[in-house]
């Protein structure tokens, strides 16, 4: 069981920090077969991620489609879903892919209800097909769904790119949060954010961290403010970015791809901006179990998303791998963000331990940054982030220091100990 530090500021696993590295396969028990699912947690175990987030339902507006689709509901007469009647056979095939991710060493990260299962939400309306539930019908499924996978110590997210653009949201979530509370009471229970949603306080009374999702648009401040953002919350939780930019993914109306450097980027702003519980990681094909001759819901804006053999192997995966290991052996999980920066930029990521032993800098660019801190009498390492190579870094120190990272044209980490 996976506990909450008394800090509340990350998670804990037999008492120690636990680094929450997860991959996003919304998609796997509808769009993935078992024989798949086998060698792809063998690959990113090796990674080491130690997390996988998944949509108990398909996500009908937004995925990748074939006539193999598995589907959790029967038919009625009309050939739509019977919201009433679960396919026991969808979740056989779940529960079995659930069991062998724990043996593997996984913590299952399961979604309960995607927004485009409630009446109303501008999901539901895009949905090819007829998917927002009756509130009697979700409740009977949410019970349902936590007495199958509680026996795997579940986390469990509650809501799918909540948006709060429905009168029925807050009711269809909170019902799902309350039954899965009382089924699976030693659970982790979040609410997985949209880009511009703001969790109200009665559900951040109820969660047990914050999930937040920094979103594909061209502009890419919020990894770094929504991490800010859900610090400022009245109840204090841990924080993490449940969804960054997906490397391979459309970067919204352009005509480009988010690349590694980008998930870097978000990565790191993210920790030292105050989401340090983890990180999540998403490739384009792997989120949506696309293999090639499927349908896609949205290629014009994501772009059709690579085959999953060729996404599983993108290399911005082991760039998020590699930070939870600098994560770790520099036990940076109490660093929080400090304002040091002699000129101000809101793209380089500062944060210290309360006691200034540990300070870690993130440049997205390779420049030189000062700081408002004398770091004479520090250990200083650094981390050209591209190549994960280290390096030792010129400082110059005095009452404010100057620390070089001009000599790799790349991203870097700089951290300063004692």
């Amino acid at each position: 069981m996976l506990r909450i530090s008394k800090t509340k500021d990350y998670l804990l696993k037999n008492g120690e920090p636990f680094f929450y590295l997860a991959d996003t396969v919304w998609a796997a028990f509808a769009n993935l077969s078992v024989e798949r699912w086998q060698g792809y947690l063998k690959f990113r175990r090796t990674q080491g991620f130690n997390a996988i987030q998944i949509s108990i339902l398909p996500i009908t507006h937004d995925t990748s489609t074939s006539k193999k689709n598995a589907h959790p509901f029967l038919l009625n007469g009309d050939g739509n879903w019977d919201f009433y009647r679960l396919d026991e056979a969808y979740f056989d095939k779940a529960e079995r892919m659930v069991s062998m991710a724990v043996e593997s060493g996984f913590v299952p990260v399961l979604g309960v209800v995607w927004k485009n299962y409630v009446p109303g939400t501008s999901a539901s309306q895009r949905s090819p097909i007829p998917s927002a539930m009756p509130l009697d019908a979700m409740k009977a499924y949410a019970k349902y769904a936590a007495e199958r996978f509680k026996k795997y110590a579940p986390i469990f997210f509650i809501s799918g790119d909540t948006a709060w653009d429905s009168d029925e949201e807050p009711l269809h979530y909170m019902a799902a949060l309350e039954i899965v509370r009382r089924i699976c009471p030693d659970s982790l229970i979040t609410m997985h954010l949209g880009t511009r949603s703001v969790l109200p306080d009665d559900f951040a009374e109820k969660v047990d961290f914050y999930m937040y999702q920094s979103g594909h648009s061209p502009e890419q401040k919020t990894p770094y403010e929504l991490a800010k953002r859900h610090q400022e919350y009245a109840v204090k939780r841990p924080v993490v970015n449940g969804e960054p930019c997906y490397e391979g993914h459309g970067r919204g109306q352009t005509l480009t791809r988010f690349r590694a450097y980008d998930v870097r980027k978000a990565t790191w702003q993210s920790l030292l901006s105050g989401a340090k519980m983890g990180m999540t990681y998403g490739g384009h094909g792997i989120w949506s179990c696309h293999s090639d001759g499927m349908g896609f819901v949205n290629p014009t804006w994501k772009f059709v998303p690579y085959d999953w053999e060729e996404a599983l192997r993108l290399p911005g995966a082991w760039d998020v791998a590699y930070a939870k290991w600098l994560f770790e052996h520099f036990e940076l999980f109490d660093l929080n963000p400090v304002d040091v920066l002699v000129r101000e930029d809101e793209e380089v990521a500062v944060s210290s331990t309360p006691d200034r032993t540990r300070i870690a800098l993130y440049a997205p660019h390779a420049y030189d940054v000062a700081l408002k801190l004398d770091l004479s009498g520090y250990r200083c390492e650094a981390f050209d982030l591209e190549n994960r190579r280290p390096f030792v870094p010129t400082v110059e120190t005095g009452s404010s220091s100057t620390v070089y990272l001009s000599m790799f044209n790349s991203d870097a980490l700089f951290l300063a100990m004692k």
